[in-house]
């Protein structure tokens, strides 16, 4: 490894904790995951990130954003957000597949635009994690488990094979054997047989994080843990291991057409021979923009290896000699989002007409107006604080007649809402 991979490294990971996971505010997103593929001599990149579905051209030095869709949900004319997305070339033409809720949207992508082809919802109330390409058949995941989809969008197979903690971390290179990592382990699951056929022990820090694993067209297993990037044959048996900086593993790739494969850890990324052994190495930290982290990799065969990494504060595109070819930052706004469960108390659960009663609760925004009501009626507003949390006092109106009454506080921005019982005496 070189000898700046190490220094300074402790810095660049408390500082892209902090462009992360800083809780409750709102702030860039993360690019962590997304697709690659190389279509008419030209390099696409995709991701749903920032919840739109974005889809990048590499045009020289520049990854130039071609499309940003959200899906509109026309009962309540909203736009909802898209959780994940797939590149698949059909019959000499390039399509983009994407869930979103329980729906599954097919588009085309000709020049510059997306054309919806098809959407499917399902009608038994399953909410799909993640769609990919397992070989050669589309697939979603879910907590109901995977199913394959023809490129009608029809579901041809299914099984209950699924890792519910970490969707992300279910992979496959060929249409059999499906790799799927969990907090201890490397799970082969076998689609003839319909059952775990090997768990080969991986040794993590952290307990739950986006991995995956790659097989090569031997049956060769590749798997990084947060010590060592580890070569297996197929029994299990390790061949081949790199000790790398005791960071988190995330991602382990080839694009299948050269001997090299690569792995991601948050600060860089390795590229290694087909023995495990260091051919180069690359620190991603400022690379693309500030707070850069690798975790999600994709590899693709266009005039050579190319590699597309999701780097937390952008999206970097590499030539198999680890120089940088473009990148684009991240600019979209994260949604504030409350950090615990809605919650309401009263210091007293009933109290006659002008009486004071103090309210307090959590759960909301951060920040975030609040409106609070008695039966119905307008008493106050109040501000919630940086987790969301708040504390009123009302007074019971002087009209209020006896018996069952209702508090309520609403969120101005968020409207979420909640109520606690009050009696009047």
């Amino acid at each position: 490894m070189k000898k700046w991979f190490i220094v300074s490294v402790l810095g660049v990971f408390l500082v892209s904790l902090l462009f992360i996971v800083l809780p409750g505010k709102s702030q860039t997103k993360s690019y962590y995951s997304g697709d690659a593929i190389a279509f008419q001599n030209k390099l696409y990149v995709g991701s749903t990130n920032t919840s739109s579905l974005e889809i990048f051209r590499l045009d020289g030095e520049t990854l130039s954003l071609i499309a940003k869709i959200k899906p509109l949900n026309p009962r309540f004319n909203t736009a909802e957000d898209f959780f994940d997305m797939k590149f698949s070339i059909e019959g000499n033409r390039l399509y983009v597949y994407a869930v979103s809720h329980y729906t599954i949207y097919k588009y085309e992508l000709t020049g510059d635009k997306l054309a919806l082809i098809k959407e499917v919802k399902n009608t038994y109330w399953e909410w799909y994690n993640r769609i990919d390409k397992f070989g050669n058949n589309i697939v979603t995941l879910s907590a109901k488990g995977l199913k394959i989809f023809n490129n009608d969008l029809e579901v041809i197979n299914a099984f209950s094979f699924y890792n519910l903690d970490a969707p992300y971390n279910t992979s496959a290179t060929n249409d059999r054997f499906v790799l799927s990592i969990n907090a201890t382990e490397l799970q082969v699951y076998d689609r003839e047989t319909r059952a775990t056929v090997k768990n080969i022990p991986l040794n993590f820090k952290y307990d739950k994080g986006n991995r995956r694993a790659y097989q090569d067209h031997d049956y060769n297993l590749y798997a990084v843990d947060d010590y060592y990037i580890k070569k297996f044959d197929f029994s299990g048996k390790l061949l081949a291991s790199f000790r790398h900086l005791d960071y988190q593993g995330f991602d382990v790739a080839a694009s299948g057409h050269t001997n090299y494969v690569y792995f991601s850890n948050g600060v860089g990324v390795v590229k290694l021979d087909e023995n495990l052994k260091v051919i180069d190495s690359l620190w991603t930290n400022n690379l693309g923009g500030y707070a850069g982290w690798a975790m999600g990799l994709k590899t693709v065969y266009l005039n050579g290896d190319k590699l597309v990494i999701f780097n937390n504060s952008n999206i970097l595109v590499l030539d198999e000699k680890l120089n940088k070819l473009a990148s684009v930052a991240a600019n979209e706004t994260a949604d504030a989002y409350p950090i615990e469960n809605l919650y309401l108390s009263l210091d007293k659960n009933s109290a006659a007409p002008n009486s004071q009663v103090a309210v307090s609760g959590g759960g909301f925004l951060p920040d975030e107006n609040l409106e609070v009501a008695f039966d119905g009626v307008k008493q106050a507003t109040v501000q919630a604080n940086n987790r969301g949390r708040f504390s009123v006092i009302i007074t019971v109106p002087s009209q209020a007649s006896s018996g069952g009454k209702d508090i309520k506080v609403k969120g101005l921005e968020s409207k979420l809402h909640y109520s606690i019982s009050f009696r009047v005496e």
